[in-house]
């Protein structure tokens, strides 16, 4: 079983970006390989005890793809027909980003192939970085979507690119809610999720300082 709808109809997109005005279910697209439009926000949480946080999180066992291993903070499908852009950051951590600093980051491009399902997702990400003014106990993830929320210190952040990281993080259950301290190490993460929280991390210190022209570097796109 999966949470993913795999008959929702998206756009297919040209490599470079540009819609087709061609709809293909869910499916198709990642069997066929087309590139297609995803968002993702990442969130930092400037209400956490030890100073603000990025935050990850734990995918739920059931997804299509990378079932229970950690991830951006919230990403999700566009639907060409569905005016909320927010919809997957609420229906995900149940917050929508009505305060607090919200600064779009441009596009980063990722290819993965997945042997096991044989899918090739070609994802072009719209980024978003969410300042939110919050704690970790402030969430609400979906229990089944998500198995858990993690918070980590940025100053840890960049320790996550190493293969033999042990990171502290606080954690909350998506089911119980309840919050623990927990360690994040390699093998937990899906591909490519090291180097790239840590660009994010600088980004977010950098939004922290008062600057709100930042841009993603397209050198942490990713081919997997």
């Amino acid at each position: 079983m999966t949470y993913d709808d795999q008959s929702e109809l998206l756009e297919v997109f040209t490599p470079e970006g540009r819609p087709t005005g061609r709809l293909l279910p869910r499916l198709r697209i990642h069997q066929e390989g087309h590139w297609h439009q995803t968002r993702t926000v990442w969130v930092v949480l400037t209400g956490e005890p030890e100073g603000p946080a990025l935050v990850l999180q734990q995918r739920g066992f059931t997804k299509d793809t990378w079932g229970g291993l950690l991830d951006v903070s919230s990403a999700g499908h566009l639907a060409p027909d569905d005016p909320d852009p927010w919809r997957e950051l609420e229906e995900e951590l149940g917050v929508r980003p009505t305060a607090g600093p919200l600064i779009q980051l441009g596009t980063r491009r990722v290819e993965g192939l997945h042997i096991k399902d044989e899918l090739v997702d070609r994802e072009l990400q719209d980024l978003w970085l969410w300042l939110a003014p919050l704690a970790l106990e402030d969430l609400r993830p979906q229990p089944g979507e998500i198995e858990a929320l993690l918070s980590l210190e940025l100053g840890v952040v960049p320790d996550l690119e190493q293969p033999d990281a042990h990171t502290p993080a606080r954690r909350m259950d998506a089911m119980t809610r309840a919050v623990s301290a927990a360690v994040v190490t390699s093998p937990e993460q899906t591909p490519g999720l090291g180097p790239y929280a840590a660009h994010l991390a600088e980004l977010s210190r950098r939004a922290l300082a008062g600057q709100r022209d930042l841009r993603y570097d397209s050198r942490y796109d990713m081919r997997a």
